[in-house]
């Protein structure tokens, strides 16, 4: 099994929830407003002079599963009209 963290805008939520759904991701957690700066996303802290914020995505998958939503990541990376996106692999030890 692998651990992702999907950091995106709030605006690709809905996207993933499809994606999800469509490879039988049937559990996940939100966080649905998160601050940071990003080479990728550039600066959100949600504030006057940084203004926004973005959702974190944490899902524990299957090998084939986590394959899947990379792939669909980098495409969506790779998109001319693109919201800010990062995926980061773990490697899940045990889920208890």
């Amino acid at each position: 099994m692998e651990f992702l963290i999907i950091v995106c805008s709030s605006t690709v939520q809905d996207e993933l929830h499809e994606l999800f759904e469509t490879i039988g991701v049937t559990g996940y957690t939100c966080v649905p407003s998160v601050t940071g700066s990003g080479k990728g996303g550039g600066t959100r802290l949600n504030d006057e002079t940084w203004p926004g914020d973005n959702s974190m995505i944490l899902i524990a998958v299957s090998a084939d599963q986590a394959a899947k939503v990379m792939t669909w990541v980098r495409e969506y990376r790779r998109g001319a009209v693109r919201e800010g996106m990062k995926l980061f692999s773990l490697a899940m030890k045990e889920m208890v």
